[in-house]
């Protein structure tokens, strides 16, 4: 077990409880740092996202009144959809992070952005029927 790195001051309870969980098991390098720090970020929102869901308008959202006439309504949709990208946002960092795995102590390799071309790289078979079409 390593020293845990300094919490990043602004993270909420979900955020820093994240953040002291993986920094107490792993010496991280700087990039892996700012990476954790982004996901521990999209865990504060995803928990705030997650009181509006249950019906706490207060944590993002005012009703406010005027005369009597409500100004303002409580929209469901748009705060589960952002609930769901920011899941999956944090899901990318913290993959991002390549953490060693528990029981082997093998990180995740490395992978290449999908879909990337590489000169002098194989040549897709749709490539191919183009080539063969133009020529």
């Amino acid at each position: 077990m390593s020293t845990p790195a300094r919490t990043p001051a602004g993270l909420g309870p979900g955020g820093r409880s994240l953040w002291r969980a993986i920094t107490g098991d792993h010496s991280l390098d700087a990039t892996q740092r700012v990476q954790l720090e982004e996901a521990c970020r999209a865990k504060d929102r995803l928990d705030k996202l997650d009181k509006v869901l249950r019906g706490d308008v207060d944590t993002w959202v005012k009703i406010l009144s005027d005369e009597g006439h409500l100004t303002c309504r409580l929209q469901v949709a748009p705060a589960l959809g952002k609930a769901n990208e920011t899941a999956n946002l944090m899901k990318q960092l913290l993959a991002a992070l390549r953490l060693p795995d528990e029981a082997t102590g093998k990180k995740p390799q490395r992978r290449a952005a999908r879909g990337a071309y590489t000169p002098g790289g194989k040549v897709s078979s749709l490539d191919r029927a183009r080539a063969a079409k133009s020529s």
